[in-house]
């Protein structure tokens, strides 16, 4: 059996039911042989369960029977990693800007086109295609307390053993972002 993502008491409070429960619930109606779509659609129609939570009671199951690895979403995988930062979105922001805006290349990848930076009210965008056919994309958002959460995904990977490489690169990229 893999990890479970979430602790009971988070299914629990969240759901009204425990990770065991749920695997009852998604064996009995048959989820192993049915899409992915279709055992989130049946948790949030017939159980009640919110969008987010029908996806990760979903997706943590497809990891427990061997569909799906961590990483892997629909249509490749990815890895996501954040940092939290003292200072506002637009702060946090310039200092990822400047420390990623001479860069032509991430981890030996070159870029494939040039960044894109979007504002609206809540979040700070910014992304890049890569050259491999991945895309990296950063939100920002403001957290209580006057700080900002820098929030980094890179989808389209080919597979998990790249996630892993990744999140190594971006992990390490991260340490080095400071307002």
């Amino acid at each position: 059996m893999k990890p479970q993502r979430f602790s009971d008491a988070a299914y629990r409070k969240a759901t009204g039911k425990t990770w065991p429960q749920w695997r009852r619930v998604l064996r009995t109606m048959g989820a192993a042989e049915l899409p992915h779509a279709e055992i989130a659609a049946r948790l949030s129609s017939g159980h009640g369960v919110s969008g987010w939570w029908s996806q990760s009671i979903t997706v943590a199951f497809e990891r427990e029977i061997g569909r799906r690895e961590v990483g892997e979403i629909a249509g490749g995988y990815a890895v996501s990693v954040s940092k939290t930062l003292a200072g506002s979105k637009d702060k946090a922001l310039a200092a990822w800007q400047k420390l990623v805006g001479r860069r032509r290349e991430f981890d030996r990848v070159a870029l494939a086109g040039a960044p894109s930076v979007r504002r609206t009210a809540k979040w700070r965008y910014w992304r890049v295609p890569l050259a491999d056919g991945s895309r990296v994309f950063v939100g920002i958002g403001s957290k209580p307390g006057g700080k900002a959460i820098l929030g980094l995904g890179h989808e389209k990977l080919p597979d998990a053993r790249a996630v892993r490489r990744w999140k190594v690169f971006w992990r390490s990229l991260l340490q080095e972002l400071e307002l």
